[in-house]
């Protein structure tokens, strides 16, 4: 008996998620909503509205279905009650496979009691699945989930024994085959032991880490793991070919930002829709597709990649998550959760543009290395980001260097499963002096503060140390608990190294000894050899020299089989002896002996002779071996058992042995053989007998065990008769009682429904040897079901099921009373059987009928038990009401009491259809109409017709009440000429006139009218590429011939159809129309027709053919201020719009320097626009661009010169010359971008000693020379040269200091005596400190001014303390100006400060107190 359990446990993805639900009830549209849980545990909702309108509500379950385990073959069903405004639709699917068979699913709903029920008749095991149930109204759906096990009936009987090569292969270690399993079949779900564990990592790691996951897992055969890895990824390999293409781009689970964990695979499936399963460590684990309902496993695919998230991580996900399709392992990845999280987290640094941004925090355990993301994306150390780790890895820091403006955003440091994250906020250089420059480099850094996390890593590793020595105490009190101490294992250690040694030391003694035994063997054989050898010279026979070489051989293997040192090598030199002699081609006489002794018992070695014409030949029988030794054997007590062994002779007696004593045969247990057969048989095993079993023959042995089982069994005679349903009534006692056989101890449990039961008020379970047994008391009608008895030991699980059948009078039958006729002479009802029949067979129906407005009812007598009666006996317009009562043989049901039924009810026909008017003259107007579709379950027996004129709200009828239209046609005659009337038609059946149908159109009573004549002067008024407008005037009108036009209709025609197509499906009054939907550029003839009552008159089409274009406009450029010349610097994009108007769609073309522009460059066309476009500018794109826009009307064209430079390279040296006293000429190396811009020129500037400022003294200069005039003597002049564009100006190159020396005349000063003058002073504050109210979180500054010689040295106190080391204040000392900065002020910075001064000519202090807001 085996379980077969839902393998998919919720909706998800291919192969455990409901894919359409095909063939079964339709899935509900899916709507976005917010979604929450009921109260109803197990139940989620999602509510399509914010707000539900006041009497409505969205659906919930009052009760949600119940899992069910059931035995296969049984009768199951689920049932669900819900509740909703509007009443909820309910559907029911299933993960893997369709409940659209209407024999194995039934979907039903039950009126009288509300409920749902989904039915399987005959459950098997592949109806084991997930269920879902949704029930959903247009404010939302409800959800709820439910298993179905089934436990699968009987024992599979297993192929034969495979040959001897496949039981080879078998009795292999597990190999990859073994771990994976069959195609297209789900893996059983069960934990994975270590083994599979370690090759699943090892099959999807990278190389790189093969050498760690070894490490982890203990595996010191790196050279083995290789093969053996290779071995099973090319079987896996051929396994994925099955289902799978490709399989590329394996990611690793990784937790990201938002402390959820995902791993991507990128495979192409054969087939789209293969099943797609997720197995932690071994066992299958639901998830959901994008976010379809809340769940902690989702797959998200996006073409060929497929994303898995885990989200709300916790400790419990740590694991080995492993991805299949259908049945075959593709991706495995260990996830593994360090106990890790932050005791300090990043925060926000705002940070200046070039300066460095540091972002820093502490863990609670140390780490090597954590995760670092920026803005979405993993960070690792380059040049932009440097990653540091403290000494004791609790604190991690990361740098980014050098922040622009690109670098804001958020920035996350994730470690295990935790992560925090904060904003890197950089403050752009609003200096309007540095716009356009690249701002230098900064040496600052923001963010930071290393003391306190210092603190705080300390704290954290002495916590982290008194975690690690509590938790190694509880460890060595639980082993000491288990009486393994430290002391106990270090002796066993001790025991065991010397036991190795000996057995070391023994090993190299029996080698030794071994050695010396096939030295002694070996010279045996050699003398044997020799001895032959003289013999053959002796015998001087040719046959002799052969058999001499075979007797060589035989020797060889026999000092072959002595070098081994075993028993073995003696049988082998008797075997080769043997084999000589039945070749019959050797007649010598050598003997070798080989009788010396050995520590193992030998069987006596007997020697053959025999007889030819040369010598006797004596060889060595080899003994009995086994060819096939004895297995192991597992029975159960009661069974019969059998060992068995083969020989290599017939007939050999030996012994059998059980655990190491001689066994004798007796009344159970006998011994036999046959041939080269011994057999041990044990007719009925007990416990006694099992043991370790060896049988020994001739010195050789072989061993078996046998293994005693006694599971829990059933006496087959007994089960049968528990098996018996029971019947019994309402209230009575039933008792269920079993003998079972099997060893103690022993789990017994007994199960109504599925349900496992205890002693109640009602239960009662006793226990005896051998025996349970269960008593039910006061039975009800809700306890009929399966009874099941469950026993279970060490050895096995055994499992009775019975049935017992509560029997109870039936409910009442059920509604609603379906009314198959209703007619003056009989009424004839139906109605559904009772929903619980009690347990018994209906055997009548008992009626009772009520004739509404009396107060006796009338008994109509039992009517058997079908659900279905006619009365005759009414009559015609009367009422009646009806009681139903079912009966069997436990007695009546209560009443179901129906609605009122009416017998002969009246029925009037439906409205005929609107009349249509045929023709119309001054004296007569022809109607034609359809009779109703509804004529009231009678014939229509004729019509009435009313007519109304316009105008007037008063119907008069055109023929008399009793005189009806008998046709569906008629000609209304009661009419006066020119007035405009409507009619409208009622039907008339046996019952009586029914309601007037629509009224027609309205029509006038006069003579038919002449069609018009031709609309005059058609023109077209204006056009675009998809409307065309139209113009006319009315035609004339000629009395008799052509009368006025009511309206007209427009058509038109393209070139390449011969039709005509109507562009107005009324006819227009007006005479205009504008025809729309046109294609562009396309030729269409165009015709109006005027129409009136008398039809349409004839067609006026204009005299040419149209294009669908506006009127032609020759190309013009619309831009009023267009430049023509634009600088770009190189490296940057070019961007020239122009805009411009033409009729037709004009031809644009862009030409540089009157040539096709490059492929480089990208023009871009629009309705009225073009934009070229250059992405990339460099300097060979300088030129002239001219746009030229051509139709058939004309042309138009504009140039642009554009030139692409770059900021120019400063000119090279400058030189400064005299050649004319007062002048000066400055020299200079021409600029390297001189040849390649011709638009370069050069500016000088000039400053002397004087002046001592730069001012420009040329410009626009083409050359590379300067004269400078007006040069005084004795003055240093110093030049400089800047290279100047479009752009602007280099940096500049500077000449050397010029001076032209001049005649002076000696100066003398007289310098007074100088009076030395005593400036010391003691300190003295001449500005104090002022009174300080700050709110939290905010700056405040304090400072005050000082003065006395020598410099005082100056103190901050708050509340007496010095502040002077307090890194959290940041104080200064410029001038005597003493200044103290508190960043951001708190609850602990209120109180005194005091600043003192002093020197060795005295003291002064000042004080303020701080007063902190919140």
């Amino acid at each position: 008996m085996k379980l077969m359990k839902a393998k998919v446990t919720d909706q998800s993805a291919e192969g455990q998620k409901v894919e359409g639900a095909e063939g079964a009830a339709e899935k509900p549209h899916h709507k976005k909503g917010k979604k929450f849980r009921s109260k109803v545990p197990g139940v989620m909702i999602t509510q399509y509205v914010e707000e539900i309108p006041e009497g409505k509500s969205h659906p919930d379950f009052t009760r949600k279905p119940i899992a069910l385990t059931i035995q296969e073959g049984k009768f199951g069903v689920f049932k669900a009650i819900v509740i909703g405004e509007p009443t909820p639709k309910v559907t029911w699917n299933r993960a893997n496979g369709n409940i659209d068979d209407p024999e194995k699913f039934q979907s039903k709903y039950d009126e009288a009691t509300g409920e749902h029920t989904l039915e399987i008749p005959k459950v098997c095991t592949e109806d084991a699945d997930t269920y879902k149930c949704f029930a959903t109204n247009e404010f939302g759906k409800a959800v709820c989930t439910i298993q179905l096990n089934v436990i699968e009936v009987g024992f599979k009987k297993t192929k034969e024994i495979a040959k001897s090569k496949e039981e080879l292969e078998a009795s292999k270690p597990a190999s990859f085959r073994t771990m994976l399993k069959k195609r297209g079949e789900i893996r059983e779900q069960k934990p994975l032991e270590s083994e599979e564990k370690v090759w699943e990592i090892l099959m999807s790691a990278n190389k790189k880490d093969y050498e760690r996951i070894c490490a982890e897992y203990g595996i010191t055969n790196f050279r083995g793991m290789l093969t053996k890895l290779a071995e099973m990824k090319r079987e896996r390999e051929e396994e994925q070919a099955q289902f799978i293409k490709q399989i590329s781009s394996l990611k690793h689970i990784e937790v990201n930002a938002d402390e959820n964990a995902t791993f991507e695979i990128d495979m192409d499936l054969k087939d789209p829709s293969s099943r797609i399963f997720l197995y932690k460590d071994g066992v299958m684990v639901p998830y959901t597709v994008e976010m379809e309902e809340e769940m902690k496993h989702q797959l998200k695919r996006v073409g060929k990649k497929f994303v898995f998230t885990i989200k709300n991580l916790d400790p419990a996900d740590a694991g080995l998550y492993s991805v299949d399709v259908e049945g075959v392992n593709v991706f495995s990845t260990d996830f593994k959760i360090p106990p890790v999280n932050f005791a300090v987290k990043i925060q926000e640094v705002k940070a200046e543009e070039r300066e460095d941004a540091l972002f820093q925090c502490v863990l609670t355990a140390p780490m090597a290395e954590i995760n670092w993301m920026g803005k979405s994306a993993p960070i690792e150390n380059n040049e932009k980001f440097e990653i540091t780790v403290s000494e004791d890895k609790l604190i991690h820091k990361l740098l980014v260097k050098d922040c622009q403006p690109l670098d804001a955003g958020i920035y996350a440091a994730v470690a295990g499963i935790h992560s925090c994250n904060a904003w890197l906020v950089v403050e752009v250089d609003k200096n309007p002096a540095n716009k356009g420059k690249k701002i230098a480099r900064k040496t600052t850094q923001a963010g930071g503060s290393d003391l306190d996390l210092e603190k705080i890593a300390k704290e954290q590793a002495e916590k982290h140390k008194k975690d690690m020595e509590e938790r190694m105490a509880e460890a060595k009190i639980k082993a000491a608990e288990r009486g393994v101490t430290d002391e106990d294992a270090r002796v066993a250690k001790e025991a065991a190294d010397a036991a190795a040694k000996a057995a070391r030391e023994a090993a190299r003694a029996a080698e030794a000894k071994a050695k010396a035994k096939a030295e002694k063997k070996a010279a045996k054989l050699k003398a044997a050899k020799e001895k032959a050898k003289a013999n053959r010279k002796a015998s001087g026979k040719a046959s002799g020299d052969g058999a001499a070489g075979d007797g060589a051989a035989g020797g060889g293997a026999a000092a072959g089989g002595a070098a081994a040192g075993g028993a073995a090598a003696g049988g082998a030199a008797a075997g080769g002896a043997e084999g000589d002699a039945a070749d019959g081609s050797a007649d010598e006489d050598i003997v070798v002996s080989t009788d010396e002794s050995d520590e193992e018992d030998e069987a006596t070695k007997t020697k053959r002779v025999r007889s030819n014409q040369l010598v006797p030949d004596t060889v060595i029988d080899p003994g009995v071996h086994f060819t096939l030794g004895l297995s192991d054997v597992t029975a159960i007590v009661g069974d019969q058992a059998e060992l068995f062994c083969k020989l290599s002779k017939e007939n050999v007696d030996g012994v059998w042995y059980l655990d190491g004593e001689q066994i004798e045969p007796d009344d159970v247990l006998t011994m036999s053989k046959d041939g080269f057969f011994q057999f041990l048989k044990i007719s009925k095993i007990s416990e006694d007998y099992a043991g370790k079993y060896k049988f020994e023959a001739d010195g050789r042995k072989t061993e078996a065990m046998i293994v005693v089982e006694d599971p829990p069994r059933f006496d087959p005679e007994e089960l049968k008769k528990f098996a018996v349903p029971i019947v019994i009534k309402k209230g009575q006692r039933v008792s269920f009682k079993i003998p079972f056989v099997g060893r103690d101890p022993m789990k017994i449990q007994w199960y109504h429904e599925g349900e496992e039961l205890s002693d109640d008020t009602n239960i009662k379970i006793e226990h005896a040897e051998g025996s349970s047994q269960l008593t039910l008391n006061k039975l009800q009608r809700k306890d009929t079901g399966e009874i099941k008895f469950k026993l279970k030991n060490e050895f096995g699980t055994v499992e009775a099921f019975a049935k017992i059948i509560v029997t109870d009078k039936p409910t009442p039958p059920m509604g609603p009373l379906e009314i198959v006729e209703a007619s003056q002479n009989a009424i004839e009802v139906k109605w559904r059987p009772p929903k619980d029949d009690g347990g018994c067979k209906i055997q009548n129906y008992i009626l009772e009928r009520q004739q509404i407005g009396r107060n006796t009812w009338k008994k109509l007598g039992p009517i058997g038990s079908e659900a279905h009666y006619k009365d005759t006996d009414v009559d015609h317009g009367r009422r009646y009401c009806y009681k139903i009562r079912a009966d069997t043989e436990m007695g009546t049901s209560e009443l179901m009491e129906t609605e009122d039924v009416q017998a002969g009810t009246k029925a009037y026909p439906g409205p005929p259809s609107a009349p249509k008017v045929i023709s119309a003259f001054k004296d007569c107007i022809n109607l034609a109409w359809s009779p109703p579709s509804n004529t009231g379950g009678t014939n229509i027996l004729g019509y009435n017709m009313e007519k109304r004129k316009k105008g007037s709200n008063l119907w008069s009828p055109v023929n008399p009440a009793d005189d009806k239209i008998n046709e569906k046609v008629f000609g209304v005659k009661d009419v006066i000429e020119g007035v405009e009337y409507e009619f409208r038609v009622a039907a008339i059946n046996n019952s009586g006139a029914g309601e007037f149908g629509t009224p027609s159109e309205f029509v006038f009573a006069r003579d038919p009218k002449k069609p018009p004549g031709k609309v005059l002067d058609l023109k077209v008024t204006d056009s675009t590429y998809t409307t065309l407008s139209l113009g006319w005037t009315k035609p004339r009108e000629e009395e008799g011939v052509e009368d006025e036009a009511k309206g007209y209709f427009v058509e038109i025609r393209p070139a390449e159809s011969p039709e005509w197509d109507r562009c107005n499906n009324n006819p227009i009054t007006m005479t205009s129309f504008t025809v729309k939907g046109m294609k562009s550029m396309a030729m269409y003839w165009v015709r109006v027709i005027a129409t009136n009552d008398g039809g349409e008159g004839k067609p006026q089409e204009l005299d040419n053919y149209i294009l669908a274009m506006p009127p032609p406009v020759r190309p013009r450029f619309t831009d009023q201020k267009v430049k023509s010349f634009m600088v770009v610097q190189a490296g940057n994009s070019a961007r020239f719009n122009m805009n411009f108007e033409a009729s037709p769609w004009p031809d644009v073309t862009w030409l540089k320097d009157g040539m096709p522009v490059s492929k480089r460059v990208t023009i871009s066309n629009a309705e009225g626009a073009s934009q070229l476009l250059i992405p990339s500018s460099e300097r060979s794109d300088t030129g002239i661009y001219t746009i030229m826009v051509k139709n058939i009307v004309g042309q138009e064209t504009f140039s642009i010169e554009i030139r692409v430079t770059d900021e120019p390279k400063p000119p090279g040296p400058v030189e400064v010359d005299e050649n004319v006293p007062g002048t000066v000429t400055v020299s200079w190396t021409p600029s390297p971008d001189e040849k390649r811009d011709d638009r370069l020129h050069y500016m000088v500037s000039k400053r002397d000693s004087s002046k001592r400022t730069w001012h420009t003294v040329a410009d626009h200069i083409f050359n590379n020379k300067f004269t400078a005039c007006n040069i005084m003597p004795g003055r240093e002049y110093q030049f400089r040269v800047y290279a100047k564009n479009d752009m602007g100006s280099s940096q500049p190159s500077e000449s050397p200091k010029w001076e032209i020396t001049g005649k002076r005349e000696r100066f003398v000063l007289d310098m007074p005596e100088s009076k030395t003058c005593n400036l010391e002073r003691p300190p003295k504050f001449l500005v104090p400190l002022k009174m300080h109210n700050a709110p939290q979180g905010y700056e405040c500054y304090m400072s005050c001014a000082v003065r006395g010689d020598p410099t005082p040295h100056v103190t901050w106190y708050r509340n007496n303390i010095s502040l002077n080391t307090n890194t959290n204040y940041l104080i200064s000392n410029t001038c005597g100006v003493c200044s103290m900065l508190i960043l951001r002020v708190g609850p602990k910075d209120t109180g005194e400060y005091k600043i003192i001064a002093e020197n060795p000519l005295g003291r002064a202090e000042c004080s303020t107190k701080l007063t902190v807001s919140d």
